[in-house]
């Protein structure tokens, strides 16, 4: 059995590689970039490349040939430099101007946020909905997506918000399509 000692440095790099690559991937551009208009070199995105192909060239090389440590670390740097400086290219050149020109829709800024009926809504008309955004309690008129009276005290998702009038849907029968707990 190995231990953490035995493992390969490159196998390491390309496992931490893969895993800052996820997190990137799942933070996505940050919208303050994007409106900086800029992004520096050394970032998520860009570590992720260079550990990862630091791990993937450096490992075989290590394992496979009969260079020595330092002409691997050096072939396995160098090609992490590039892939690195590749991403951030990509970022500085395609993704963050982009990012920085995509307009975010207000009517969805607060769609899937949990709310509560303080007055019921009726089929066709409006109700009142209250809800907590940042910190602080809104309260928004409020009309359903289904032809069906919500009471008052029923949780409820926002949907969207058009012309000041958030359109909501009950939680329970959004619970139950998920198969959730309501």
């Amino acid at each position: 059995m190995a231990t953490i000692l035995s493992i390969s440095p490159f196998i390491a790099a390309l496992i931490l590689g893969l895993a800052i690559g996820t997190v990137a991937m799942m933070r996505g551009i940050d919208r303050h970039l994007a409106r900086r208009g800029r992004v520096g070199p050394i970032n998520t995105p860009t570590a992720s490349a260079f550990l990862t192909v630091v791990g993937a060239v450096g490992y075989p090389i290590a394992r496979y040939s009969d260079l020595g440590a330092a002409a691997t670390w050096a072939i396995a740097s160098s090609s992490g430099l590039l892939a690195a400086t590749g991403v951030f290219w990509l970022l500085a050149g395609y993704v963050v101007p982009s990012a920085a020109r995509d307009v975010e829709d207000e009517r969805f800024r607060l769609q899937g946020q949990l709310a509560r009926v303080v007055r019921s809504i009726t089929p066709g008309g409006h109700g009142m909905i209250e809800y907590e955004d940042n910190g602080v309690r809104e309260t928004l008129a409020a009309r359903g997506t289904s032809n069906e009276t919500v009471a008052e005290g029923a949780d409820v998702v926002i949907e969207r918000i058009e012309d000041g009038v958030a359109h909501v849907e009950l939680w329970s029968r959004i619970a139950d399509e998920l198969r959730l707990p309501a």
